[in-house]
């Protein structure tokens, strides 16, 4: 489950931020991604819209 809400993240984050797109945790690296829309909950959690695939991410894997 989020830390952030959407909203939260919204407010924190704008839509074109820089992200590192880290889909596990446990493995290291990512790819350099920026969010294309603001982020919407999603039942309980919070997506956004990316530049790579999926193309849609939930915030969680998102690292700054």
């Amino acid at each position: 489950m989020s830390r952030l809400s959407a909203e939260q993240f919204n407010e924190r984050y704008p839509a074109g931020s820089a992200f590192i797109y880290q889909p596990n945790r446990i493995l290291r690296g990512g790819e350099p991604t920026i969010t294309l829309s603001p982020a919407k909950d999603e039942g309980q959690r919070a997506i956004v819209q990316i530049d790579i695939e999926p193309y849609y991410a939930d915030i969680d894997s998102l690292n700054c």
